[in-house]
């Protein structure tokens, strides 16, 4: 396996969690993100806020795609195609 291709994996992995601790610091008055996801949990709304968080890593690709880092940009979209699986999975159980 290509080393970019792992890197942008693991960045695509990354992203999306970084992007949902900081909009629960900032955007919420509760800046427990820990709370916060126990709370998300129990009313349902966790694959909702998944969704939103997952939009970060559009970012990331393009930004990927136009630099030329096409391995890096094929590691994210994985990365995104299995948070979509984890979502479709949550919303119907």
């Amino acid at each position: 396996m290509n080393i970019q291709l792992i890197k942008g994996t693991i960045v695509g992995l990354i992203a999306p969690i970084a992007a949902y601790v900081v909009y629960i610091a900032f955007a919420t008055e509760d800046s427990d993100p820990v709370g916060t996801y126990k709370i998300l949990v129990e009313i349902g709304k966790l694959p909702h806020v998944m969704s939103l968080s997952v939009l970060i890593n559009l970012l990331i690709f393009f930004m990927n795609i136009k630099t030329y880092r096409d391995e890096q940009a094929r590691g994210i979209l994985f990365a995104t195609i299995i948070y979509g699986f984890v979502i479709a999975i949550l919303k119907f159980i």
